[in-house]
C-alpha cells in the first residue's frame, strides 16, 4: 500500500500531519512514534511490511519535524512542553484509530519516540494493546537525564530559545558520533548500513540540529521517567517488547534496554520481551539485517 497524507487535530488544539498506510481488511493498527530530527516517511518500508501482514499504520510527524516544519523553515523548533503534549497527542491518535477501526492498537516508539512511549506507558497505561520500545535507554541514564535537564534549562532563555543548541547537541548526539572509531561521517553511529547513513546525511530534514527549547523540553521529559511515583502507575497487564542494537551508543551499548527490562520486571509486567541484536547500531529498522527485527516485531504484536 502507498502512504497517504494524514492529519489530526490533537487534544492540544494543534493540527499535525504525517502519513497513514491502510489495508482493506486490517487485523489491527500500529501507531509509530519517530525519533528526533527525522520524519514519518522514513518508515515507509516498515509500514509496508506491516501492511502485508494485515496492519494499518499511522505515523504523525513531531512538532518542528517533517511535514510539521513549515517546509523546513522551522526545523527543530517546538512549542513549550512539547514532550508532554506529544505524549497526550499519541494517546489521542490511539483513541481515534481505535474508534475508527474498532481493532487493537500497538504503539511503536523509536529513539526519542521510545522515551515518549515510556511516558505514555506511565500516563495512559491501559490505552494501547501492545507496546514496542525501540532504540532506547533506561533508568541507568537517570542522573544523566537530570543533569541534561538542568543544562537545558540553564542554556535556554526567551531570547535564544529558537537558536540551535550546539552545546547540547555536542554533549548528546556528538558523544554518540565519537563512540564510533574510524568513522566516515558524524552519523555512522546510526547504523552499520552505509547506504542508510549516507541517505540520512544527504537529507535536509534529518540531522539538522535542534533548538535550545527542544533540548530543554526533551530532557525535562526524560528526567521524570524514572521517578518512583510515575513508575508505580505502570500496569502489570501491559504487553511490552524492547528492541535495540547491541552497538547502539544511545542505549549505552545494550545497558539501557536491559536496565529498562529489569525495571518493568520489578513492576510486574507479565508479558515482557527483550531483544538486543548483535552487530546493529541505533536504527535497527534500517540495518541490512532488518528483516530479523521486522519478524520479531510482527511475531510479538500478532501473538
Amino acid at each position: 500500500m502507498k502512504k497517504s497524507l494524514y492529519s489530526i487535530k490533537t487534544i492540544n488544539g494543534d493540527v499535525l500531519r504525517g502519513y497513514s498506510w491502510n489495508v482493506e481488511k486490517p487485523v489491527g493498527n500500529v501507531v509509530i512514534v519517530t525519533g528526533m530530527e527525522e520524519y514519518a516517511a522514513r518508515y515507509d518500508d516498515f509500514a509496508q511490511f506491516l501492511n502485508k501482514n494485515g496492519y494499518n499504520v499511522v505515523c504523525v510527524d513531531h512538532y518542528g519535524q517533517g511535514l510539521n516544519s513549515n517546509e523546513g523553515k522551522s526545523l527543530g523548533i517546538v512549542p513549550p512542553s512539547f514532550f508532554s503534549k506529544t505524549v497526550r497527542n499519541v494517546d489521542d491518535i490511539v483513541k481515534k484509530v481505535r474508534k475508527a477501526t474498532k481493532l487493537p492498537v500497538v504503539v511503536f516508539g523509536h529513539s526519542m519516540g521510545s522515551f515518549i512511549v515510556q511516558d505514555f506507558v506511565q500516563r495512559f497505561t491501559h490505552h494501547a494493546d501492545k507496546i514496542v520500545i525501540c532504540g532506547t535507554n533506561g533508568p541507568n541514564a537517570k542522573l544523566l537525564f537530570k543533569f541534561g535537564a538542568k543544562m537545558g534549562k540553564w542554556t535556554c532563555t526567551k531570547k535564544n530559545q529558537f537558536e540551535k543548541a550546539k552545546l547540547m547537541a555536542n554533549l548528546s548526539v556528538g558523544a554518540y558520533a565519537k563512540s564510533v572509531k574510524d568513522r566516515k561521517t558524524v552519523n555512522d553511529w546510526l547504523s552499520y548500513n552505509e547506504e542508510n547513513v549516507q541517505k540520512y546525511c544527504d537529507d535536509p530534514f534529518c540531522g539538522y540540529g535542534s533548538s535550545r527549547i527542544f533540548y530543554r523540553e526533551l530532557l525535562k521529559g526524560n528526567a521524570r521517567l524514572y521517578n518512583k511515583k510515575f513508575i508505580k502507575k505502570i500496569s502489570p497487564e501491559n504487553h511490552i517488547l524492547i528492541i535495540a542494537g547491541e552497538d547502539d551508543a544511545c542505549g549505552a551499548f545494550g545497558k539501557g534496554p536491559k536496565a529498562l527490562y529489569k525495571l518493568y520486571q520489578k513492576v510486574g509486567v507479565k508479558d515482557l520481551e527483550l531483544h538486543v541484536y548483535p552487530h546493529m547500531r541505533h536504527e535497527i529498522l534500517n540495518e541490512k539485517e532488518h528483516q530479523q527485527v521486522y519478524d520479531d516485531v510482527l511475531r510479538f504484536i500478532a501473538k
